[in-house]
Formats: structure tokens, C-alpha cells, sequence
């Protein structure tokens, strides 16, 4: 942030409040998409005050053929950054019709894919438990769990919660019995049934 304010090639240090332009560094920073918000004043005594409320990354979109990318909490796809690495589940595949509008929230497909990415955030086991969406051409989702070896297919991001009960049932009853590498592949698509192999 600071070199942002330094880099509009001000001079800031000693000079007066009135003598700053700080609507055009305001702008400056609410153009960086890392940036939700910003506010810039003066107090009583003279400083400058620069408040920024930062976007949060939820996930990261890894491709072969372009830089990463964050989706943040609201939609906005953000790059990724030099100083830190967000540890946040991995979304791979078919995504770049998703990146043209760089706004997740702007078309269905990106929706719910928010929905499911805020899901599994939301809850404390999946969060440790899902390493990585990817998403086919046709819009369905395959999970990469963190530990288990198995494929999971998840189908279209609908009835998420649903689906995630089934794959709870899959991992509390089924894999204890069976063992934890029997199948490769579980298929949550169909209403009322998981499907193992």
C-alpha cells in the first residue's frame, strides 16, 4: 500500500495536507484488485491516514497456459501476489470462460462455484479435506481430496449439501470397512446413491 500512495509520484513526506491530491491516490488504490476498499484523510495534526480493507483470497485457479490467479470472497478475480501465498483450495480445469468476465458473481457457472468454494470453507473438515476442484467442459466438478486417494465426482455445484452428507456417509461408514484404498473413483452425481469403484 505504501509504495502504491509513493508510486503516484508524490512527494509526501513534509508537505501540507491541501497540497495532496488524495482523491487521485484513492483512486490509485482502489484500482489495485487486491484492494476492496480505501479511504484516505488528514488528521488534526497533519498525518496522512490511509485506511484499505483488503480482498480475501477463497481459492486459487492454477492453469497450465496463463498465470494463477485468487477469486476473492466477492467474485473478483485477483492476481496472485509476491509477498505471501493464501493457503486456499485449488480450482483447475476448464476455467477460462469463468476468468473473461473477471468477476466470478457476473455469470451462473461462477455462482456456484462460489457457493461450493464458500461450503466447503465454511465447514472445518471439508476445508482440511479438499486439496483441489476441477472442473470439466461440461461444468461438473471432480474433487482431489487431501487424504484419501480417491476421484471424487461431484457432478454440476448444485444441491451441495447434499452431495457432501453422501460423501461424509462414503468416508464415516464405507472406507472403515472396506479400507481406505479400495476404490479410485466415488461418484456423488445421482440423487440417493454413491457410487464406488
Amino acid at each position: 500500500v505504501a509504495k502504491l500512495v509513493q508510486s503516484e509520484g508524490q512527494k509526501l513526506t513534509g508537505k501540507k495536507a491541501d497540497e495532496i491530491n488524495l482523491k487521485k491516490i484513492e483512486t490509485k488504490l482502489k484500482y489495485d484488485k487486491h484492494i476492496l476498499d480505501a479511504e484516505l484523510y488528514s488528521d488534526l495534526k497533519g498525518n496522512l491516514v490511509v485506511n484499505v480493507e483488503m480482498r480475501r483470497p477463497i481459492a486459487r485457479i492454477v492453469q497450465s497456459d496463463a498465470p494463477d490467479a485468487y477469486i476473492a470472497e466477492d467474485g473478483v478475480i485477483m492476481p496472485v501476489s509476491e509477498k505471501y501465498t493464501s493457503r486456499v483450495v485449488l480450482i483447475s480445469g476448464h476455467v477460462k470462460g469463468l476468468l473473461e468476465s473477471q468477476d466470478f458473481n457476473k455469470t451462473e457457472e461462477g455462482k456456484l462455484l462460489i457457493a461450493m468454494i464458500e461450503f466447503v470453507n465454511d465447514d472445518k473438515f471439508w476445508k482440511a479435506q479438499v486439496a483441489q476442484l476441477d472442473l470439466s467442459s461440461n461444468g461438473k466438478i471432480t474433487i482431489y481430496p487431501q487424504m484419501t486417494g480417491q476421484r471424487v465426482e461431484f457432478g454440476r455445484p448444485e444441491d451441495i449439501e447434499s452431495k457432501f452428507s453422501k460423501l461424509m456417509i462414503f468416508y464415516k461408514r464405507i472406507l472403515p470397512q472396506r479400507g481406505w484404498t479400495k476404490y479410485e473413483r466415488v461418484n456423488l452425481e445421482y440423487e440417493g446413491q454413491i457410487i464406488a469403484e
